[in-house]
């Protein structure tokens, strides 16, 4: 999960715009971990029908991802297993640029993908789409049962009663810090300011904190500490200007003075990468590459903030089932929605992915398991503390603005609560 995947949800290309999610639907099939086929729930012997209406001939599907390298490289080990363990044919590409550019352009010529991997925070967005259609309804294809997955995984992936994709991980920020210059994380916020003024001296080169903090995403947790939700889904209602997101910001602005003066993803990560900072809030996209640069790495959540829990954005990454697949053979079919659901109940998978990747895992047998390292235990316990990013397409409108808002107060172009005020101005207009 790179930072072109986080930046884009604050852009109009990569905008959350999911709508108000449907109850959770179970598809049949036991399908508990998809990892021996016996019960059908691969696709893999047909016995119950999760082949298709043509007896079970091998299908050919393309998916697009747009990964970092070491998911990159993951993934395509595990396409292959898949291949010659069910005999379908998967054409994994990255089509390069911005992906949903791409689908926008690709889906509407007819030469789109079977599925792709992003974040839920498309899938409304792309569920109202009707002329013409971008995602495919899989409820009758799919054989693995939806509870399988934990509850935020389900919704993520339903819109309207119609099932858009199979999710395999969820993700959000949470704090990073090295052992070596820090005796342990921070529990409030207050021990995260003192130990970071020890460390603060730009002029050397040394920060306290590693922060992208014009990114809506990244301080969603600090808007939201205080109750206040930078978008109300439930009532649908642009609150970003309430006064329990206006106290949210003063927080924000107390962290924001100890980090690199450019709020850009790669100068902030950077900085604590090379031992310049005693902090990092960031994902578990990270993980790995902060591993191999930072010999004893910890992870904790986010600290509490005046005794409240920083209520950070979460994404459930997901399968997406793409439009292109209601005019498909029922082989392709059952190669695309085969593949995810070997890939996302197959606990084997998911337990590498969470220690070697930093995914949080949402199947339920791994979650109940607890065999985790604490690193992803960590982020879980984020997860659990935060909120999903809404689902609602209003959403669209919500990121600029803000993501504008952000940048007037880090550069102290503007005070934060007019700064809020000018952006649900704007969202509101936008509307």
């Amino acid at each position: 999960m790179n930072e072109k995947r986080r930046t884009l949800l604050k852009t109009v290309g990569g905008s959350t715009a999911l709508a108000a999610l449907a109850g959770c639907i179970s598809t049949g099939g036991d399908g508990s971990d998809g990892s021996d086929g016996d019960d059908g729930s691969d696709g893999s012997d047909g016995d119950d029908g999760s082949d298709g209406s043509d007896g079970g001939s091998q299908g050919t599907a393309t998916l697009w991802t747009d990964l970092s390298d070491g998911e990159d490289e993951a993934i395509t080990s595990y396409v292959e297993e898949f291949e010659s363990e069910m005999g379908h044919t998967i054409n994994k590409e990255a089509p390069g640029g911005d992906l949903d550019q791409q689908l926008e352009t690709a889906i509407p010529s007819g030469e789109g993908p079977d599925s792709w991997i992003w974040a839920h925070d498309w899938v409304g967005r792309f569920a109202v789409r009707e002329e013409p259609p971008f995602l495919y309804d899989a409820s009758d294809d799919v054989d693995v049962s939806l509870d399988e997955y934990s509850g935020a995984a389900q919704q993520a992936v339903q819109y309207d009663g119609a099932l858009h994709g199979l999710p395999f991980a969820s993700e959000t920020v949470a704090l990073y810090y090295n052992e070596d210059m820090v005796d342990g994380a921070p529990e409030t916020l207050e021990e995260m300011v003192s130990v970071m003024d020890e460390f603060h001296n730009p002029s050397n080169g040394e920060y306290g904190l590693s922060y992208p903090v014009a990114d809506p995403y990244f301080v969603s947790g600090f808007i939201q500490a205080y109750g206040g939700n930078i978008y109300d889904e439930e009532n649908r209602e642009v609150t970003l200007d309430s006064d329990a997101c206006k106290q949210g910001m003063d927080a924000l602005e107390t962290v924001s003075d100890y980090v690199p003066a450019d709020p850009g993803y790669e100068s902030q990560i950077v900085a604590f990468a090379d031992g310049a900072a005693p902090f990092a809030i960031n994902g578990p996209w990270e993980l790995a590459n902060l591993s191999e640069e930072i010999d004893n790495l910890g992870v904790a959540p986010l600290p509490t903030i005046d005794g409240n829990d920083p209520r950070t954005y979460s994404g459930i990454q997901t399968f997406y089932f793409s439009a292109m697949l209601n005019d498909a053979d029922q082989s392709t079919i059952d190669a695309t929605t085969g593949l995810a659901e070997w890939y996302t109940t197959n606990e084997e998978i998911v337990e590498t992915n969470a220690a070697e990747q930093g995914y949080i895992p949402v199947l339920s047998s791994v979650v109940e398991d607890g065999n985790l390292s604490a690193e992803v235990e960590a982020f879980a316990k984020q997860v659990d503390r935060g909120v999903p990013i809404p689902t609602h397409p209003d959403m669209n409108s919500v990121w600029t603005p803000l993501t504008d808002a952000l940048e007037r107060v880090f550069n102290d172009d503007q005070e934060s609560g007019p700064a809020l005020d000018q952006a649900a101005s704007e969202i509101r207009e936008n509307l």
